[in-house]
C-alpha cells in the first residue's frame, strides 16, 4: 500500500509542532498561564490548514455553537458600561478564538497515531517536572521565581511577590486539569505498583502547593477529579454526559446560588474564612444586578466598572466585585443574562455527541471525567468567565486527552 507523502509530512511536522508545544507548557504554567493564548492559536491556526489540507474539514455543531456564543459577548459589549480603549477587545479576542480554540485539539489527532507513546511520555515528564518545581517555588517562599524574575524586572519585592502567588496559582490549577489523563496515562504504562506511587506523588505534590500557597479551591478541586475520574470508570457511558448536564443546570440555576447568598447576613459572613466570606459578598452582590437585567444582562466585562466596597476582617477596604465573581454562571448571567446563559447550556449540549464519540472504555471516560469536572469546578470558584488563557489551557488539556484513545497505548 502506498504511502501518501503529504500526509506523513503533515503528521511530522504535527508531531514536532506539539513537541515544542509540551516542552513549553510547564514553563508557561508557571509564568501564570497567558502564553498558552498564543499557543494555542498558533495550534487551532495550524491545525485548520493542515484539516483544509487533507480535505477533512467539516462545520460542526460545537463550532456553530461556540462562534454564536462569542458572537453574543461581542454584541452585550454595546449595553456594557466598560469601555476600552485597546483596539483589539477582549471579546473580539474571544471570537477570534472559538475558531482557533476547536481546531488545536484536531492537531493531537493529526499527530497521535504513530508518535503518540513519545508525546505521552513527554506529557508526563513535563507534568511531573512542573509539579516538584511548583512545590519547590512556593515552599521556599518563591525562590525560584523570585531569582529568576531578579535578572529582568526592577517591580519592588512586594509587587512581584503578589503576583507570584496569582500566577503559581494559575500553575496549580492547570495541573489540576491535566490530572485525569495525567493519572490514565501512567495507569495504562506502568505496573500498579508504580502507577499507585507515581500517583499518590503528583496529587501530594499538587495537595502540598495548594495549601502552601493558601489555595482552597486547588485541594477541592483535586478531590472533585478523583472522584469524578472513579464515578467515570464505573459508568464509561454515563459519567462525562452527565457531568455536562450538571455543569449546564449549575450555570442556568446559578441567579439562585447568587439570591442565597444576597440572604447571607453579615454576622454569618465574618464567621467564613475570608476567601469564602469575599466570594459569597460578590455573588450576593451580582444577585442585584441579574435581577436588574435578567434577560440580556449588564453587557460584556460591566463587572469589571462596579466599585462598590466592604471593609474585610482584616481591615482592607475591598471591591465587592474584584474584576469578576468568580463564578462562571454568575458571571454569564450578570453581563449576559438569559440570553446568554442559555447559549453557554446549548454549547456545553454540542459537546455530549462528539464527547460520546471519543470515549471508548473506562479509561478514556475517567480522563474527560476528570477535564470536565475540573474545568467546571475551578470555573465556578476562582477563574474569570472571559480568561483567554483559561479557555485555551481547557481546549490544550482537552487535545491531551484525546490521546487517551490513540492505538499504541496498547504496547505499554
Amino acid at each position: 500500500m502506498s504511502i501518501d507523502p503529504m500526509a506523513l509530512s503533515v503528521e511530522k511536522f504535527a508531531y514536532n509542532f506539539l513537541v515544542l508545544v509540551l516542552i513549553l507548557t510547564p514553563i508557561i504554567a508557571h509564568a501564570g498561564g497567558l502564553g498558552f493564548v498564543p499557543i494555542v492559536f498558533l495550534m487551532g491556526l495550524v491545525g485548520l490548514v493542515f484539516c483544509l489540507i487533507s480535505r477533512r474539514f467539516t462545520f460542526t455543531k460545537v463550532q456553530l455553537a461556540l462562534i454564536v456564543f462569542t458572537s453574543y459577548l461581542c454584541l452585550s459589549a454595546n449595553w456594557s458600561p466598560y469601555e476600552t480603549n485597546i483596539f483589539i477587545t477582549n471579546y473580539n479576542k474571544l471570537l477570534i478564538m472559538s475558531i482557533a480554540l476547536y481546531w488545536s485539539v484536531y492537531l493531537f489527532e493529526l499527530a497521535s497515531n504513530k508518535n503518540s507513546k513519545k508525546l505521552i511520555t513527554l506529557i508526563l515528564i513535563m507534568s511531573f517536572l512542573e509539579a516538584i518545581v511548583l512545590f519547590v517555588d512556593i515552599k521556599t517562599h518563591y525562590s525560584v521565581t523570585m531569582a529568576i524574575e531578579t535578572l529582568y524586572t526592577s517591580e519592588d519585592r512586594l509587587s512581584r511577590l503578589v503576583q507570584t502567588e496569582m500566577n503559581l496559582g494559575h500553575a496549580i490549577v492547570f495541573l489540576v486539569l491535566l490530572l485525569s489523563p495525567v493519572l490514565v496515562f501512567i495507569f495504562s504504562r506502568y505496573s500498579k505498583y508504580i502507577s499507585l506511587i507515581a500517583s499518590v506523588i503528583i496529587v501530594s505534590l499538587i495537595i502540598s502547593a495548594s495549601i502552601f500557597n493558601h489555595l482552597s479551591i486547588g485541594i477541592f478541586s483535586v478531590i472533585a477529579v478523583l472522584l469524578s475520574m472513579g464515578f467515570g470508570y464505573i459508568y464509561p457511558r454515563f459519567a462525562p454526559s452527565f457531568f455536562i448536564f450538571i455543569s449546564i443546570l449549575a450555570i442556568i440555576f446559578a441567579p439562585v446560588l447568587a439570591y442565597f447568598s444576597f440572604l447571607i447576613t453579615e454576622p454569618g459572613l465574618t464567621e467564613l474564612p475570608m476567601s469564602w466570606d469575599h466570594r459569597f459578598r460578590m455573588w450576593g452582590y451580582c444577585w442585584n444586578i441579574i435581577s436588574e437585567h435578567p434577560f440580556v444582562g449588564a453587557g460584556f466585562d460591566a463587572s469589571r466598572t462596579f466599585n462598590d466596597s466592604f471593609i474585610a476582617q482584616d481591615g482592607r477596604n475591598l471591591s465587592l466585585l474584584s474584576l469578576h465573581p468568580h463564578n462562571l454562571g454568575i458571571q454569564i448571567w450578570t453581563e449576559t443574562g438569559l440570553v446568554g446563559a442559555v447559549l453557554a447550556s446549548i454549547l456545553l449540549l454540542s459537546l455530549i455527541k462528539p464527547l460520546k464519540k471519543n470515549i471508548n472504555n473506562s479509561k478514556s471516560s475517567s480522563a474527560y471525567s476528570g477535564v470536565i469536572v475540573a474545568s467546571f469546578t475551578i470555573s465556578s470558584l476562582t477563574i474569570g468567565a472571559w480568561q483567554l488563557w483559561w479557555w485555551s489551557a481547557v481546549f490544550l488539556a482537552l487535545g491531551i486527552t484525546k490521546l487517551v484513545n490513540s492505538p499504541n497505548k496498547c504496547d505499554y
